[in-house]
């Protein structure tokens, strides 16, 4: 068994209510997640395991987090629960690669964090940049983070590893609904080069790029002793259900400090939607600082300016369109 319990407390700008977030809002670092995994040894270097991992709102004890739905309509037409939201996979592995059945982690996902400034942590980071910088109405997939009905092939040859995964959409012959998502990684020493390509087919049987989006990126990550240099580009293209085209781009750097068990991280996102006439640019700035108390457990404290245009993308701490916002926040994060 194994997991994550962050709870924070926080507020914002704009915002009145004082907040206790344990993964419904924007205060924490981490996912509070749990989950149970396992591997055995098959002999002759093959080795066989599983995962399942689920959600959790720590600070209320729900299992349902910010969107992640927990249930999904099956071929007969019927409402089932959902609750390993998260992932539900096994593999089969060996030194060259793996073979990998069911909900993953998308491999994009995977490739992308690594060189992030804010290594994907859950709020205030890239993720949220890369979760919504294209949106699509393909439903086997969660903001691009997680994968279902996934056949996924990765292979390992020295410092390159290569994974590639097909989500089936099992609608129709069309495709539809259906994902294509790379990752792409090459880690030697200190240095971290990557690149990611995502295609979501949209849900419609006729017309399954009315829907659609796609995105790619590429970045680096270098480290220097105890400072960490990241950052990445990343464009995405989207087809809306009535047809009409939107793309969006952005980029993120930034840089962490390690001081004993301290870190400290400083990065700038900036997203920009190209179809916007005006006021379609948001700009992201995150100061954060974590104290690592144990190797599982950590006190952080972070904020963020958000200053998102009117028609302006998300970005990294998803602020309020057409608002210039400041979010802060305090809290602890325990692994288990």
């Amino acid at each position: 068994m194994f997991g994550i319990v962050d709870i924070g407390v926080g507020n914002d700008s704009g915002d009145v209510d004082f907040r206790v977030d344990g993964g419904e809002g924007k205060t924490i670092e981490l996912p509070s997640i749990w989950g149970i995994k396992g591997s055995e040894d098959l002999g002759g270097g093959l080795t066989a395991s599983f995962a399942l991992e689920s959600d959790l709102e720590a600070s209320t004890g729900g299992t349902y987090r910010g969107g992640n739905t927990l249930s999904s309509i099956d071929d007969a037409g019927v409402t089932r629960s959902r609750f390993w939201a998260r992932q539900a996979n096994i593999s089969l592995s060996n030194e060259v690669g793996s073979l990998t059945l069911g909900r993953i982690y998308s491999p994009a996902l995977l490739a992308i964090a690594g060189v992030d400034p804010r290594s994907f942590y859950e709020s205030q980071s890239g993720l949220i940049q890369y979760a919504t910088i294209a949106s699509t109405t393909n439903t086997n997939t969660h903001a691009d983070v997680f994968l279902a009905n996934s056949v996924q092939v990765s292979f390992n040859p020295g410092p390159l590893k290569v994974a590639v995964a097909y989500g089936a959409g099992e609608s129709s012959d069309s495709g539809a609904g259906s994902n294509t998502h790379i990752g792409v990684t090459y880690a030697a020493e200190d240095l971290t080069v990557m690149a990611n390509y995502i295609q979501n087919k949209g849900t419609d049987t006729t017309n399954d790029s009315l829907g659609e989006n796609q995105k790619q990126a590429f970045g680096a990550k270098y480290t220097m002793g105890d400072i960490k240099l990241g950052g990445y580009y990343i464009q995405g293209e989207s087809t809306s259900v009535g047809g009409a085209e939107t793309e969006a781009k952005g980029y993120g750097l930034g840089i962490t400090f390690t001081s004993g068990s301290n870190e400290f991280d400083i990065a700038y996102y900036n997203t920009e939607n190209e179809d916007a006439a005006a006021d379609g640019e948001t700009d992201d700035l995150i100061l954060a600082y974590r104290n690592n108390l144990s190797d599982r457990t950590t006190l952080y404290a972070k904020l963020c300016s958000a200053d998102r245009g009117q028609f302006g993308p998300g970005g990294a701490c998803n602020g309020v369109a057409g608002d210039n916002e400041t979010y802060y926040g305090v809290g602890v994060f325990h692994k288990f």
